[in-house]
Parts: C-alpha cells; structure tokens; sequence
C-alpha cells in the first residue's frame, strides 16, 4: 500500500516538473518573440537573431490563425502577439494547475500516514494478540513465604536474648499459617528451611490464594501481638509456564525477591504483572517498588490489596 501511494506521489511530482519545464520554455519563447516582435515595429535590428525563433512560431500559428491588424494604415502581422498572449495565459494556467498538483500531493501525503497509521495498529493489536497468547501460557505460580519473630519486651533499653523463642514463634506461625491454606484446591507445599513453598497449577485462581494467604498472615500477626510478639512476612511471587525449569529459573527468582527483605509485602517481577493484569478481574493493585539488581537490571513490584 505504501509503494501505491509513492508512486502516485512520484508521478504527480513528474507532472510538476514536465510543467514547470515547459512553463520555463513559454517564458523564453515569449521573451525572445515579444522583443523581436516590438523591435522589428521600430525598425531596430538589435534582435535580428531572434527571427528564426520568431518566425517559427509564427508559421506555427498562422496554421490557425492568419489575420493582420491594421495600425494607422500599416498591416501588422499579429501572429506573434497572439502567442505570446495565448502563451502567458498558458503559463498561468500551469502555475494554477500546479498549485492544485501540490494539493494533491498533500492530500496523498495525508491518505498515506493515515494508512501507515491504521496498518501499523493493526500490526500493533496483532503482536499484542500474540504477546498475550505466549503471556496466557504462563499458568502456575509459585510463591514463597519466610516469617522472622521479634520478641517485644526485648530492646536495646530493657536488654535481653533477642533471639530466645524466635524460631518457636516462627515454627508456630508457619504451622498456623499451613493450617490455614493446606485446603486451598489446586495447590502443593514443601517446607525449604524456614520458607515455605507453594505452587498453584491454574493461575486464575492466584488472587483466592494470595487473599488466604494475606488474610491468615494478618490473623497471626494480630494473635502474635496479643502474645507480645512481632510476626513479619517475606513473599515473593512468580509466574511460569511448564517448558520453564523451575529449580535454575524460578525459585532463584523468588529467592533473590525474597532476600531483598520487604517486610509485610508480597513482591514480583514484571512478568507477573503482564499475567496478573490479563485477569478480568484482580483484587490486588500491583504498584512498582523500584529497579533492583536481581542478576541484572529489573523492576519488582507489590502487590497491594484493594479496598
């Protein structure tokens, strides 16, 4: 479609410039013929060598036209005049014609962008149609969870072994924690060391995982603040699909969100975002936290429950 509209362009162009030569040439005829023609009625032969020309274009025109105009009894031949009358008219026909001419290739120029326009969206919408098909193959989620525990009567004011207890209330929290989501359909559990794991088959079902999982986070953090403990969360969340390796790709990933430490969070990369935002409907708003080097430059972002 582009090459149509070049070449209506390019001959439109070709147009203007066979007239703008043949406008030069009329405007040189009319010169030498108009000067002959005046210095021939005052018997001056200064233009003499402009009688071939001139006489040319008089036999040219005396084939339709052949009349002399009489002038105080004198006969002029009026051949020349009147071509150089009908030759200037000429010109400024062209000069109009080619003012229309660039009109028109303006209009072209704007029929073409507005083409390229609609083609190049067309082209946009279908690699988005594609992004999107490789996107939705990305259908299981994996999530990581690691608790840390703080005893609250323990400071630097009243003293005492901050670390006594902790790794019981973080063994209770985990306990509760799994109590509470073990029953969630479609998903498996592995305990790590003091994260847990857990991975969902179907990822239209990850905002009713992250909502157990940020609901019974809270509960156990308002019964450990009963208790006079403080419970805080590390999560970290990523979408695959089954050609991924898991073990080398995957949980590096959530390993490396994890150690970046946002407390009560849970956090992801952009791909997950790309897949989160392909749900119809998402209770959670993911907002960027910033570009982090995580074996090379990316974004990670929260996922923050909406009201």
């Amino acid at each position: 479609m582009s090459k149509f509209y070049d070449t209506i362009i390019n001959i439109l162009k070709l147009v203007i410039n066979i007239l703008f030569v043949l406008q030069i040439t009329l405007m040189i005829l009319v010169f030498f013929t108009a000067t002959y023609w005046l210095f021939n009625l005052l018997n001056i032969t200064a233009f003499d060598f402009a009688q071939p020309i001139a006489m040319a274009v008089s036999d040219f025109v005396k084939l339709f036209y052949n009349q002399e105009v009489e002038i105080g009894g004198l006969y002029i031949d009026s051949s020349l005049l009147l071509f150089d009358l009908i030759a200037i008219a000429v010109v400024y026909g062209i000069a109009k014609f080619k003012y229309h001419i660039h009109k028109a290739i303006d209009s072209v120029i704007i029929s073409k962008k507005k083409c390229m326009a609609e083609l190049e969206a067309e082209f946009n919408k279908q690699l988005q149609k594609e992004a999107e098909a490789s996107i939705l193959k990305c259908n299981n989620v994996a999530i990581l969870v690691q608790f840390d525990a703080k005893n609250m009567f323990i400071d630097s004011c009243w003293g005492g072994d901050k670390e006594d207890g902790v790794q019981e209330k973080i063994d209770e929290a985990f306990k509760v924690f799994y109590g509470a989501i073990k029953n969630i359909e479609g998903c498996r559990f592995a305990k790590t060391g003091n994260k847990m794991l857990i991975m969902l088959n179907d990822f239209n079902k990850v905002d009713n995982l992250l909502h157990f999982i940020d609901t019974s986070v809270n509960r156990i953090r308002e019964n450990m603040r009963a208790k006079h403990w403080s419970i805080f969360s590390f999560i970290s969340v990523d979408v695959y699909d089954n050609k991924t390796n898991f073990k080398t790709s995957v949980y590096p990933n959530l390993e490396r969100l994890i150690a970046l430490h946002h407390k009560n969070e849970a956090v992801c990369l952009g791909n997950f975002v790309m897949r989160y935002k392909l749900l119809k409907e998402q209770l959670f708003n993911p907002f960027m936290r910033g570009t982090y080097n995580l074996d090379g430059e990316c974004e990670v972002w929260t996922l923050v429950k909406k009201n």
